[in-house]
């Protein structure tokens, strides 16, 4: 019985060995996924709140998404963060919840809860991941 538990435990930590990541592993996941969900952003911020406004300095909102693969802190940790550049970022908020004046049209909170876009992103990730654990085998 003692050969078996040898052969499971070891089983284990190679099964363990190949699923933890780095933070520079987990990054590059993320990062897959946050590109994927800012390109989803950009065309619901495009249909929705694109104008014919020419604003040379700070452009359209939609042109203003940015992604990095930093918390919002700017931390290295494994996350990656997907939102509006600071000019962009409390019109984008004004008009996805909504105030006295604007109606909100939850525009980003579509994005987030849409199963496809959810789908969309984890493929993304998942791709990174198995590029990621097959060198690891």
């Amino acid at each position: 019985m003692a050969g078996l538990d040898d052969a499971l435990n070891e089983f284990m930590r190679q099964v363990k060995e190949q699923a933890e990541l780095s933070v520079e592993e987990t990054q590059q996941v993320t990062k897959a996924g946050a590109e994927v969900y800012k390109d989803e952003l950009y065309k619901a911020t495009k249909e929705k709140h694109y104008s014919n406004h020419k604003d040379e300095k700070h452009g359209h909102m939609a042109d203003s998404i940015i992604s990095q693969d930093r918390d919002i802190d700017g931390d290295k940790n494994g996350k990656s963060t997907v939102g509006f550049d600071s000019y962009h970022a409390q019109n984008a908020r004004r008009l996805n919840d909504g105030t006295k004046k604007y109606k909100a049209d939850h525009f980003v909170t579509n994005v987030q809860d849409s199963p496809e876009v959810q789908e969309k992103v984890l493929r993304a990730e998942y791709e990174v991941y198995k590029k990621i654990t097959k060198g690891k085998e």
